[in-house]
């Protein structure tokens, strides 16, 4: 995306990344808190202890707003929003990261504002560097602590005033902005960095405000008074649209609307195919506070726990306490309702500090995932008896990523057993049957399905990393990315040989890549016999309304139609038709 435009008061259309679902039209309100440039400060100090103490007053101070933040958001939307409040106190809490900050004023005799500057830059700056979207955007975390602890010091205070409808735009939004604004007043969110998985878009997803990423700076551009449109669906953003353009976009807002609040229906509905038959829709998590993202959409559970995140996060492997800790947190939030937990998926894109794979020519062919977990069995026993204690508490059952050798479930169940051993010994209570399963994500693992049926209870089938393996296609390369499609005859060929296999030794098979989520797969994957999905939970609703629109005999003939076809495209478009003429307005909000 290019990060520069020409503003000049025409209609200007840009395309941005939809964070929040939903049409805006209306004036532009520019929020931008007052911005210090810490090279200006006093950077050196005599007295260290004052600003220590400064520190400490800051850090204090910002526990305070945070919990009024939370109080406000508990006061209006319930708890609908605790957890990720609780994961900016955890920060405030790390009690080895003041450490760290108070050893620079000690050690370099720096002002705190200069302290907390260095200290979190460099953190901020591991989050950007990593490849992975998930915990590329946990950089905005460390960025608002910063800005808030800073501004704490300085003793300047946010101004949250919206007196009137508007389009709130800003460099960056935090859970506390996006908490603070009047909701009554909020029209949309346009932020100049951010992304899906950011805490400021679960927020805005959860208030049902539309929202973009634009990464143009418009906030720096546009003037308050401005007026704009925002598409959250497709990311769009219209600068002084013209009057049809208003028009078109006010009538999309309204069908938009009448279809939301149609969706909004089916979260209390069952999963049923028109000739009820009982489809399972589990939701994919990646951090503890989307719990509320899964009850709120009425998922049948956590089909996909990914836990890259609380090492990243870490910037190491956590120890089995604090693990344990979380994963029984989730496990009774959720019971009886079943909790997929996948053992740790590092190496690709996703790195430990310590453990980096800079050397590697192609990482995401090389030292990854159950690769990883082997040649470092400290590691990957620690997360299993966490994972087997917190058993004891939920339905548990335990996912290994990237297999592709029976070797690998061989040597991971031997581990598994020593860790269940260890449990015993020590006295601490566990699910003695938990289940195991594995990923789906390689030629290999799909192709030798009916050899692992003795080794595992269930599988799982991972269709981003499976499109990338079986289609050589590196899947962050844009210049590739045009022919990475999942619907590619290959692809599909692959899937249902899974999906057979799943039936026909009775094991459970659930299709967790995103590929689960696409209106024009969903009656496909049907029609080859899949019955359980996982995804996003935003997308559970609308998944269901497809599902219940569908049948099981048309969606078997869809595919063996489709089987008789050769390209991608064509797949799509045949899929894309089917879901269509069954549900008219879906084609304006895929």
């Amino acid at each position: 995306m290019k990060n520069k435009i020409r503003y000049t008061g025409k209609e200007i259309v840009i395309k941005g990344i939809g964070t929040s679902p939903g049409i805006a039209l209306g004036s532009v309100f520019i929020f931008r808190p007052f911005s210090i440039n810490i090279s200006e400060l006093e950077i050196e100090v005599e007295d260290v202890e004052l600003e220590a103490e400064l520190l400490d007053k800051a850090v204090e101070k910002v526990k305070e707003q945070v919990s009024q933040a939370q109080i406000i958001s508990q006061t209006r939307y319930n708890n609908q929003f605790s957890d990720i409040f609780e994961s900016q106190k955890a920060f405030l809490q790390d009690a080895e990261l003041f450490k760290e900050i108070k050893m620079q004023i000690r050690g370099s005799n720096l002002s705190a504002a200069a302290a907390v500057s260095k200290v979190l830059s460099q953190k901020s700056e591991y989050f950007i560097n990593l490849e992975n979207t998930y915990f590329k955007e946990r950089a905005y975390d460390v960025i608002d602590l910063k800005q808030k602890l800073i501004h704490a010091i300085m003793g300047i205070d946010y101004d949250y005033q919206l007196n009137s409808p508007a389009i709130v735009v800003a460099d960056m939004l935090t859970p506390s902005d996006t908490i603070h604004f009047n909701r009554n007043f909020i029209l949309g969110f346009l932020s100049d960095k951010g992304g899906k998985t950011s805490h400021a878009a679960i927020l805005a997803r959860g208030l049902k405000i539309p929202s973009v990423v634009n990464g143009y700076n418009l906030s720096q551009i546009l003037h308050r008074g401005d007026f704009i449109i925002i598409d959250g669906t497709s990311g769009t953003i219209i600068i002084h649209p013209k009057e049809e353009t208003k028009l078109k976009y006010q009538q999309l807002h309204e069908k938009y609307m009448r279809f939301a609040r149609e969706l909004e229906s089916f979260h209390k509905k069952p999963a049923l195919t028109t000739d009820k038959r009982q489809i399972e829709l589990l939701a994919n998590i990646e951090f503890v506070h989307e719990i509320t993202e899964v009850e709120k959409n009425k998922a049948a559970g956590v089909g996909l726990f990914r836990t890259e995140s609380i090492f990243i996060e870490k910037k190491g492997a956590p120890n089995e306490e604090y693990q344990f800790e979380l994963y029984r947190h989730l496990a009774e939030k959720l019971n009886p309702a079943p909790l997929v937990i996948r053992t740790i998926d590092l190496g690709g894109d996703k790195f430990l500090e310590n453990y980096s794979a800079d050397d590697e020519l192609n990482p995401f062919l090389g030292w990854r995932a159950i690769r990883f977990c082997l040649d470092q069995p400290h590691i990957f026993k620690t997360q299993l008896k966490a994972i087997l204690r917190a058993s004891a508490f939920g339905n548990i059952k335990m996912l290994i990523p990237m297999i592709s050798a029976v070797d690998e479930i061989i040597e991971s169940r031997k581990l598994i057993s020593e860790a269940m051993c260890e449990l015993r010994k020590d006295g601490l209570a566990f699910n003695e049957h938990i289940q195991l399963g594995i990923m789906i994500e390689t030629p290999a693992a799909a192709m030798s399905v009916d050899l692992y049926m003795k080794y595992v209870d269930f599988f799982s089938i991972g269709t981003n990393d499976l499109t990338q393996y079986v289609l050589a296609i590196d899947r962050t390369n844009a210049r590739v990315a045009k022919a990475f499609n999942t619907f590619n005859p290959a692809v599909l060929e692959f899937i249902a040989k899974v999906i057979k296999a799943g039936r026909e030794f009775n094991k459970d098979v659930t299709l967790c890549g995103e590929f689960a989520a696409l209106p024009e797969a969903i009656a496909l994957l049907l029609g080859m016999g899949l019955r359980s999905f996982s995804m996003n939970p935003v997308f559970l609703a609308k998944a269901k309304k497809i599902i219940r629109s569908v049948d099981i005999n048309a969606s078997e003939a869809l595919y063996n139609e489709v089987k008789q076809l050769d390209q991608a495209e064509e797949i799509e478009k045949k899929c894309l038709a089917f879901v269509e003429s069954r549900l008219p307005d879906l084609k304006y909000f895929l």
